[in-house]
């Protein structure tokens, strides 16, 4: 995603740099979650039913596509982290009931 940043936004820094830089860091994570909102809304209306929340938290997991798959399966493409978190648990995790 960092790779991402920079390449829409011009910028360049290195890892230790924005390791360092609380502000970029805050910069990095606005821009990405506005990211992961565009792909929702792309969706239209696949996406309605799904709390936006949860969607943006299976985007921050799974990847953009990974989103898009989980939606247009009805939950099915639901593949797990290494730690054996899958992205229906964090679905469920940060949706609001």
């Amino acid at each position: 995603r960092l790779a991402d940043f920079k390449k829409h936004s011009g910028k360049r820094f290195t890892q230790d740099q924005f390791k360092a830089d609380e502000a970029l860091q805050d910069e990095v994570a606005q821009w990405h979650f506005q990211d992961i909102d565009k792909a929702i809304d792309a969706l239209g209306d696949a996406a309605k039913g799904y709390d936006r929340d949860g969607l943006r938290s299976i985007g921050h997991l799974g990847g953009k596509g990974g989103m898009k798959k989980f939606v247009k399966s009805g939950g099915k493409h639901n593949p797990a982290d290494e730690l054996g978190t899958s992205l229906k648990d964090y679905y469920d995790k940060f949706s609001k009931p």
